[in-house]
């Protein structure tokens, strides 16, 4: 039982009454008269205080706002009199503090809404502090005495929250602009991903009157709380939710009695509801009380706990911190109000809150309150462990996580809640829409915003996931970099596996039946901008592009968010609606100055009212309010506001530059000329820096004669470090980390025109060519971080990836050709290891381009080593990837330039084109040839001293052998390629030439020998925890004790081997693994029903991957586990799906199989007249195409010639092929497996 100080409303007698409650115990002071202590003008300037001081506490509003705060004390110390005035009163909370007050809950009983809605928080003394901090909790209930306990069988495993959050639009905000504030639920969303246990947050999507009831109604006994956030109400106290209507993109809010809604709650048997207010500004006295009126409303109609917050609490740290102790507390079993004491702790902790004025106390620990009317404890949320030894799950792949989106800005996505929600529901009803506005306004950080809060809280409504890709100058960005990305997130970088058609087919096909979200970032550059400009995309691709946004975007499939600094796009051909964005509204421009004069170290007294002007003068525009409030150290707000105005005036109605404010422009020039003059020498050049300014490599540049003798100075690291924290402390740059710089897309525009005033071009040119050689040497760093470690290597190009492309062009451009080589090699390396292969032919034909596209243009160009590298590598890429014609073509081309040279039979480089032509027979299967080339690439490098070259042609001719079925001349080569290895060392290849081992000897069924190979290749991927290779390690073990029949193991080594191609997200291993268990349970022979469940698991995943020709093989493989067990039409019907799909494909030798087992099949019924068409099906297409089954297919015959008669076979062979019946099928069978 709770111990209770009960604070009792007389209504009739105009008193109150005080009570303790310690156990059995029950101790009452006298009734003591209790005059109602705030009046309207008192209530209003309350209001006033904590809906409106803290967004501009200057001047009058600060006189103002000390004075309420003064009230709000005197207030408290007058409650606090007037409750404790008689001797017992006194004695009865003397009891309580002896006892421990936090062991008390101060309990405010009444009936009547106005006693319950006064700030029985703010009751203190000078001896016992404010009570509110004090007691163990403050609560409001209508009923004296214990309350009833609430009784309900709700998760104790996961926490299950629902929030309803309408958007309003702005004619609805009673007068205030951009009245949309103060929501919760992005901190909310932050907090409950922070818990230790499981939740389950679901957002009610659209907010409406009829869904919210539905939805209820559908999960009765599921949620714990329903949390409304962000809302308003109206005059009459009702509740405003979205109205139906807003379904299309119309229409207005709904109000909704609080009645209504707490009906609708206890029907779901919700214990707690939540309610935040959204509305910010001016508040009309009628809302307000309503507010007051609400939590005893909701109770009153049987909640057991409404915790209501009638004011918005500012910053989204004091935000979270908030949600952060009162959601822990509740998941760890705390009763409610002992959770929002905690969290009402917090707020009095640390009371000051950032404005524009500076940090100021702030008294909004008073706003939070609880009113009961049943004792709740929330279950304790016990987190479910998964045994470590438990058999492996197959889980379902998983969204793109958030780190595939760029770091947010260092505010982050501030404000824009309004936007936010507007987007949403746009996008609700318009499946494509374009998100307009200038430079700096924040297009990217709200695309991005909207990106992780879908992906964070709409998994229902867009259950294939959110892909973000940006089109930017810098990058190769196009459609196939589209198709790939989210591919590959979903499939891994397997997906690249697939044909361009079929990557394009499979992703259009999965973003029509995943609904997902699609951000499109800098669509502007597609075409070209600012007017004129070359754009990254041909006519032809930006067509593809809008075919494809086409194709996805509809009803019921994916949407697609596109953000330009033009209003329309001429290439998207399909509908769309256009979001313009523009500034910020006045209240979050308000608080994005706050936090950029603080971060800025601007003293609070540089800071007066002026600077609202300020911000409403450049219309509350994200990168002009950063550029501008730095100004405040040394400049009054007034005296920018007359600079700026005055050069708009000389801009006159010019737009300076497409796609910019003027007032941007106006910051940046002002602030540029409040620079020092070492600043305004050194800046422009970051100009030619994309996105990112490392200080390392800046200074590698600034040390040099060149930049100095472009320049006038060097800069040592010191004086870079003082440039770009000298540029981030002005709002051009923004950190990333103490020694890496963010550059705004706005600003190298900016500083490239200064450098252009500034210096000559062949300066620039200098300067430019210094940029080239330092980040050719950092590329060839890069190379060498690869090879040591490919991930942390790939993680530092792909973060320099604009800057290197940057460095490529200006290097083709002054046809440097060296250079270029060496800063595309790790772009290639990356773009390889990521199957990027689209945009790795995209950049390689754009050198190619450069450089000259056959070798006699190369040559005359100066240029002939870096074209062949890049046919090299082109060459080898369409080696792996099966594309023989193209890989012959290429290497052709290397082989007649090679052939030409001096010396050309000693020439490793013509060795390379024969390894690669012999690498192209063996694709094709043609051994002797492939044999022959790489004996001859031997014959040149195998006494040199490129040992890894010689190794793989050693490994090769092991792999020819292996073909040819020598398997012991096979192991001898493998074997000298080994030994190489060992020797350099190279571990990676070591595990290549023991898998190649095994499988040899596992052929040569020496299967213990085999094993123990398997089992080193296992070690060492283990040991370097290469996760990928050791998956097909696990496979190989689990086939060789497969073929051993030690069933068990086997089954280890699969399960081994599904788990982590599971956890990879490899789904084409584990199709393969689970085709191999079905293998297994097949060979055992006493449960097929579970061969049967593993075959169907791996059609389904082929079925999912697109993959036709697997799943006709598992359909053909489930009609051998029927045939075996004589279920002759199970297997039938099997056969044919199969023969379906190889039909459609055109796969000769399986459709061959196929109707060979369907013969089989009607033979074991008896029907000889269908055994016989299906095997002479069979037998025209192994003599027509020389498959390597002819055998067999004889063989059967003859059985069925034996069956039917020699002289009735002519004759049925006659009639059903109009050629005589083959006489040579006497065949020696002994010779097959």
């Amino acid at each position: 039982m709770v111990n209770r100080l009960e604070i009792r409303d007389l209504p009739e007698t105009g008193q109150l009454q005080l009570r303790l409650i310690d156990g059995e115990d029950t101790v009452e002071a006298p009734p003591v008269n209790f005059p109602d202590p705030l009046g309207p003008g008192e209530q209003a300037e309350f209001s006033w205080y904590l809906q409106e001081y803290l967004d501009s506490p200057f001047g009058l509003a600060r006189e103002r706002g000390q004075a309420v705060e003064a009230a709000l004390r005197n207030l408290g110390r007058l409650m606090f009199e007037a409750v404790f005035v008689s001797d017992e009163a006194r004695d009865i909370l003397g009891v309580a503090v002896e006892q421990g007050f936090t062991e008390f809950r101060l309990a405010i009983v009444s009936d009547r809404a106005e006693f319950l809605s006064l700030p029985w928080e703010l009751l203190n003394s000078p001896d016992a502090g404010y009570v509110a901090a004090s007691a163990g909790s403050v609560v409001r209930e209508a009923d004296p005495g214990a309350l009833p306990t609430f009784v309900a069988d709700l998760a104790e495993d996961q926490l299950n929250v629902l929030v309803v959050s309408p958007c309003y639009q702005q004619a609805e905000s009673n007068g205030a602009e951009g009245n949309q504030g103060g929501k919760l639920a992005a901190g909310l969303v932050a907090v409950l991903e922070s818990l230790d246990v499981q939740v389950e947050l679901d957002f009610l999507r659209p907010p409406t009157r009829t869904d919210f009831a539905a939805s209820l109604a559908d999960r009765a006994g599921r949620y714990h709380i329903v949390h409304f956030d962000g809302i308003w109400l109206n005059e009459a106290g009702d509740v405003l939710l979205e109205s139906d209507s807003r379904r299309s993109g119309a229409g207005r809010s709904e109000a909704v009695e609080p009645g209504e809604l707490a009906s609708v709650l206890v029907g779901a048997g919700v214990p707690l509801a939540v309610f935040s207010a959204g509305d910010r500004g001016p508040r009309a006295q009628e809302c307000s009380s309503g507010w007051l009126r609400l939590g005893r409303q909701i109770t009153e109609a049987g909640i057991p706990a409404a915790l209501v917050m009638p004011y918005a609490l500012r910053g989204s740290a004091v935000v979270e911190g908030f949600l952060r102790r009162l959601y822990q507390s509740l998941v760890q079993g705390n009763d409610v109000a002992s959770a929002v004491a905690a969290a009402r702790t917090g707020l009095m902790a640390e009371p000051r809150r950032t404005t524009l004025a500076g940090p100021q106390v702030s008294w909004d620990w008073i706003t939070p309150t609880l009113y009961l009317s049943r004792e709740y404890s929330p279950p304790t949320i016990q987190a479910e462990q998964s045994s470590p030894l438990g058999v492996p799950t197959i889980q379902a792949q998983d969204t793109p996580a958030e780190s595939q989106f760029p770091a947010a800005g260092q505010y982050g996505l501030l404000g824009r809640q309004a936007e936010l929600a507007g987007l949403e529901r746009m996008l609700a009803s318009e499946p494509v829409v374009l998100l307009t506005g200038n430079t700096g306004v924040g297009k990217t950080e709200l695309g991005l915003g909207l990106a992780r809060w879908v992906q964070k809280t709409g998994s229902n409504e867009r259950p294939g996931g959110v892909f973000y890709t940006p089109f930017e100058l810098a990058h190769s960005a196009s459609l196939e970099r589209v198709i790939h990305e989210i591919g590959t997130s979903i499939l891994g970088l397997r997906f690249a596996d697939l044909s361009q058609e079929r990557q394009r087919s499979w992703v259009v096909e999965y973003l029509k039946e995943q609904p997902s979200l699609l951000i499109l970032d800098g669509v502007e550059n597609i075409a070209g901008f600012p007017s004129g400009s070359p754009g990254l995309l041909e006519e032809a691709e930006r067509e593809a592009l809008g075919q494809f946004i086409a194709d996805v975007a509809g009803p019921g499939a994916s949407q697609v968010l596109l953000t330009s600094r033009n209003r329309s796009e001429e290439w998207l051909t399909c509908p769309y609606s256009r979001f313009t964005l523009g500034g910020l509204d006045i209240y979050d421009r308000r608080e994005l100055a706050a936090a950029a004069l603080a971060r800025a170290n601007v003293e609070p007294d540089r800071v007066s009212e002026d600077v609202v002007q300020l911000l409403d003068m450049i219309e509350g525009h994200p990168l002009a309010l950063q550029v501008a409030l730095p100004l405040l150290k040394e400049t009054p707000a007034s005296v920018i506001i007359g600079e700026l105005q005055r050069a708009l005036d000389q801009f006159s109605d010019a737009v300076v530059e497409e796609g910019r404010d003027n007032f941007l422009t106006a910051l940046m020039e002002y602030s540029w000329s409040k620079m020092s003059h070492r600043s305004r020498t050194h800046l422009p050049f970051l100009a030619l820096f994309h996105r990112r300014v490392m200080m390392d490599i800046l200074t590698h540049i600034t040390q040099e004669q060149a930049y100095r003798s472009a320049l006038g100075e060097e800069l040592g690291w010191g004086a870079c470090r003082t440039l770009l924290r000298s540029a981030m402390a002005s709002g051009f740059l923004e950190p990333i980390s103490p020694s890496v710089f963010q550059v705004h897309p706005a600003v190298p525009r900016f500083l490239g025109s200064k450098l252009g005033r500034q210096l000559r071009g062949d300066a620039i040119g200098r300067l430019e060519s210094e940029f080239v050689r330092v980040y050719a040497d950092t590329a060839d760093y890069f190379m060498e971080s690869l090879y040591e470690n490919q991930d942390s290597g790939a993680t530092a190009v792909l973060a320099e990836e604009g800057n290197l492309n940057q460095a490529l062009g200006l290097a083709l451009e002054a046809r440097q050709w060296e250079s270029a080589q060496l800063i595309v090699q790790p772009l290639a390396q990356v773009y390889r290891m990521q199957r990027r292969i689209p945009e790795l032919r995209r950049l390689r034909g754009q050198l190619l381009e450069a450089v000259g596209t056959s070798s006699a243009e190369a040559d005359a160009a100066g240029g002939i080593d870096l074209w062949l590298y890049l046919l090299g590598t082109d060459v080898s890429e369409a080696v792996e990837q099966g594309d023989v014609q193209r890989a012959y073509d290429l290497n052709q081309q290397l082989s007649d330039y090679l052939a030409e040279l001096p010396d050309a039979e000693t020439d490793p480089r013509l060795a390379s084109v024969y390894h690669q032509f012999g690498a192209i027979a063996l694709l094709l299967r043609r051994l002797d040839e492939a044999a022959g080339w790489f004996q001859r690439s031997l014959d040149i490098i195998e006494s040199t001293d490129d040992r890894p070259a010689v190794a793989d042609d050693y490994f090769a001719l092991g792999q020819v052998r292996q073909f040819q079925r020598l398997y012991t001349e096979a192991k001898e080569w493998y074997g000298k390629a080994l030994d190489i290895h060992q020797r350099l060392p190279d571990e990676e290849e070591m595990v290549k030439d023991f898998r190649a081992l095994g499988m040899v000897t596992q052929l040569k069924f020496e299967h213990k020998e085999a094993e123990s190979w398997y089992h080193r290749a296992r070690d060492m991927v283990e040991e370097h925890r290469d996760e990928e290779t050791a998956v097909l390690v696990f496979h190989e073990l689990g086939t060789v004790c497969h073929a051993q029949y030690n069933f068990d193991e086997a089954k280890i080594w699969y399960q081994q081997a599904l788990s982590l191609s599971d956890r990879l997200g490899n789904q084409p291993q584990m199709a393969t693994e689970l085709h191999f268990l079905g293998l297994l349970e097949q060979d055992r022979g006493i449960v097929y029903e579970e061969a049967e469940e593993w075959y169907l698991a791996a059609l389904e995943r082929k079925e999912e991957l697109g993959d036709r020709r697997g799943a006709g093989d598992e359909c053909r493989q489930l009609g051998v586990l029927f045939h075996e067990q004589k279920k002759y039409d199970e297997a039938a019907s099997w056969y044919h799906q199969a023969r379906d799909i190889f039909e459609e494909l055109g796969d000769v030798q399986r459709i061959a199989r196929t109707y060979g087992q369907l013969g089989m099949v009607s033979e074991e019924r008896g029907d000889l007249s269908g055994a016989l068409e299906w095997t002479a099906r069979t037998y025209q297409l192994v003599t027509e195409y020389e498959l390597p089954v002819l055998i067999q297919v004889k063989a059967h015959l003859a059985r069925l010639r034996e069956k039917y008669g020699e002289a009735e076979f002519a004759d049925w062979w006659l009639n059903f092929t109009g050629d005589e019946a083959p006489t040579d099928l006497e065949v020696d069978t002994s010779g097959i497996l």
